[in-house]
C-alpha cells in the first residue's frame, strides 16, 4: 500500500502563518528609517555612488532595490515587504531542509520550522521596510550551509564562497557566514577535524579578501555617529544583549514592559512564565552539555551575531541568527526524546512499526504541549506587535498629505522643521509621529517624487517656546531660498510660504 504524506501540524500552522503574516505586513506604511534605507524609491543618475560603499555599511543590493522601486513609486514599500516576506519564508523551508540533511527527525524539524518563522525575534526584520537586506542576508546564508551539506567537490565550494558573497552584498554582516557551513558540518560530524580546519581556514580567507576590498573602495559618506555613539556606550552593548538573547528564546512581550503607554506587566509575565517550559526542557538535560554539537551550533549562532555584537545591536539585527538558533531547537528536541536513530512516523504522533514505550510517549506529548504554548503565546506577541507597527505609522501619510494640502502648489526646495514628539519610542514599532513622517520625506509618496526636489531638515526638542525658535528658524531658511518650510508639532503642520 502506498504511503501518503501527511503535513505536519506545525508546518500546516506556518502555512497559514506564511498568509496572515504577508496580509499584515503589506498594511504597515513606512516609518523611520524605512524612508532613508538604500530600498527605497532613488532616481538619482549616479548609481555609482550608491554601490559603493556609504560610512559604516557597503550594500549594492539594497541599492539595486532603490533603483528597481524607482520604476513605479508604487511599487515602494509593497514589493519591499514581499521581498522580505518571500525571504523569511525561504529561510523557513531551508531550516526544514537542513534540519533534514542532518538527519533530524520530522517532529523536531517541525518545531524547529514552526519556531523560527513565528519567533516574536522576526518581528522587526519582517514587518519593516527596511528589513529587506537583514532578511536577504540570512536566506542566502542559509544556502550557503544547504549548499556546503549538499554537494561535493568543486560545486560545494564555487556555491558556499558565492553564496557568502552575495550574503555579504545585501549586508554586512552575512561574511560571517563564511565559516558557518564547515562548523555546522564538524558539529554533526559530516567532516573530520582535519577537513574543518582546512574549510575554515578557507572561509577565514574569503572574510579577509572581502575586507581588503571593502576597504580599497571608496567611501561615500562618513561614519554613522547613532552607530559610533553605540559602538562606545556599554550601556547599549548590555541592553543590545539583553535584547538579542530575551527575543530569541522567549516569546515575552516586551513591549509590554519597555513602551511606557502600553506597559503591562501582569501580560509580560504570563508571556514569559508561559514559553519558558519548553526551552527548560530542551535545555535542563546534562546530556547535552557533553556533545560536540551543542558546541558547533552555539559557535555558529555566536558567529552570525558577531558583527552585530561588536558594532550595534538593535531588534531587526536579533534576527541574524535565529536560523542557527532554530537548527539548535531542532537539534535539542531529538536529543529531548532520546530516539536520534528512530524516526517518528510521517504524522509526527510517534507510532510506528516499532512501538514507543509509555515514557517515551509522555515525553512527546509533554513536549508538544509546551511547544503549542509557546506558539500560541508567540503567535499573541506577533499580533501585538504587529498591531502597533500598524497603527503608529499611519499618521506618516495623514501629514503627508496635509503639508501637500496646505502647500500652495509643488515646491522646488522645502525645509522641514520637527518638534519633536514626545510619544515614546519602542524600536520600529511604535514610533512618534515626527519619525512616522520621515522629518517629510513622506511627501515625496504623495507627491510621486516630483516634488521637492529639495528636502532638509531640523529636529527642535520640545519645549515651551519649541514653537517660536521653529518660526525663527523658517523665515532664516526662506531668506536662504528656501519656497516653504514645513512645521512638524505632533498630528499638525503648518506651513510657512
Amino acid at each position: 500500500m502506498r504511503n501518503t504524506y501527511h503535513l505536519h501540524p506545525y508546518l500546516l500552522a506556518v502555512c497559514i502563518g506564511a498568509v496572515a503574516l504577508l496580509a499584515a505586513a503589506l498594511r504597515i506604511r513606512p516609518t523611520f528609517d524605512d524612508f532613508t534605507t538604500l530600498s527605497s524609491p532613488n532616481y538619482d543618475p549616479d548609481v555609482l555612488h550608491y554601490l559603493l560603499p556609504m560610512g559604516s555599511t557597503w550594500r549594492p543590493s539594497d541599492s539595486i532595490m532603490g533603483y528597481i522601486n524607482a520604476i513605479d513609486y508604487h511599487l515602494f514599500p509593497t514589493l519591499s515587504h514581499i521581498e522580505i516576506w518571500a525571504a523569511h519564508l525561504g529561510s523557513t523551508l531551508l531550516i526544514y531542509v537542513i534540519c533534514r540533511q542532518l538527519h533530524i527527525g520530522v517532529l523536531p524539524r517541525s518545531i524547529a520550522t514552526a519556531f523560527f518563522f513565528f519567533s516574536p525575534c522576526t518581528l522587526a526584520t519582517t514587518l519593516s521596510c527596511d528589513g529587506t537586506n537583514q532578511s536577504t542576508c540570512h536566506l542566502l546564508g542559509l544556502m550557503a550551509v544547504w549548499a556546503y551539506l549538499r554537494y561535493d567537490g568543486r560545486r560545494k565550494y564555487l556555491l558556499w564562497m558565492l553564496l557568502v558573497v552575495l550574503s555579504s552584498f545585501s549586508k554586512d554582516n552575512g561574511i560571517a557566514w563564511a565559516v558557518v557551513p564547515p562548523v555546522i558540518a564538524w558539529a554533526f560530524g559530516r567532516i573530520d577535524r582535519r577537513t574543518f580546519m582546512r574549510h575554515f581556514a578557507y572561509g577565514i580567507a574569503l572574510a579577509i579578501v572581502y575586507g581588503i576590498v571593502r576597504l580599497s573602495l571608496p567611501n561615500n559618506n562618513p561614519l554613522n555617529e547613532e552607530y559610533e555613539q553605540q559602538f562606545t556606550s556599554l550601556f547599549s552593548r548590555i541592553s543590545g544583549i539583553g535584547k538579542w538573547l530575551g527575543y530569541t528564546w522567549t516569546a515575552t512581550d516586551f513591549l509590554s514592559v519597555f513602551h511606557q503607554p502600553n506597559r503591562n506587566l501582569a501580560w509580560a509575565a504570563v508571556t514569559l512564565v508561559l514559553s519558558v517550559p519548553f526551552f527548560l526542557q530542551l535545555f535542563l538535560r546534562r546530556n547535552i552539555w557533553r556533545q560536540r554539537t551543542f558546541y558547533g551550533i552555539i559557535a555558529a549562532i555566536v558567529i552570525t551575531e558577531s558583527p552585530n555584537l561588536l558594532i550595534a545591536m538593535s531588534l531587526m539585527n536579533a534576527y541574524a541568527s535565529l536560523g542557527m538558533a532554530a537548527l539548535l531547537v531542532g537539534w535539542l528536541t531529538q536529543q529531548y526524546l532520546n530516539n536520534p536513530k528512530e524516526c517518528l512516523d510521517r504524522d509526527g504522533s510517534g507510532s510506528s512499526n516499532n512501538a514507543v514505550n509509555v515514557k517515551s510517549h509522555r515525553h512527546v506529548m509533554l513536549l508538544q504541549l509546551t511547544f503549542t504554548i509557546y506558539l500560541v503565546v508567540a503567535v499573541l506577541v506577533d499580533i501585538h506587535h504587529w498591531y502597533w507597527a500598524w497603527k503608529t505609522s499611519l499618521p506618516g501619510m495623514e501629514l503627508a498629505q496635509q503639508a501637500v494640502e496646505k502647500t500652495r502648489g509643488s515646491v522646488d526646495k522645502a525645509y522641514c522643521i520637527v518638534i519633536r514628539d514626545d510619544y515614546p519610542k519602542y524600536s520600529s514599532f511604535c514610533v512618534p509621529t515626527d519619525e512616522a513622517f520621515g522629518w517629510g520625506r513622506s511627501v515625496w509618496q504623495v507627491t510621486g517624487y516630483t516634488w521637492p526636489r529639495t528636502l532638509k531638515d531640523t529636529v527642535l526638542e520640545r519645549s515651551a517656546n519649541a514653537m517660536q525658535q521653529a518660526r525663527v528658524l523658517a523665515r532664516k531658511k526662506r531668506q536662504q531660498g528656501y519656497d516653504c518650510v514645513w512645521i512638524v508639532n505632533k498630528h499638525n503642520v503648518d506651513v510657512i510660504q
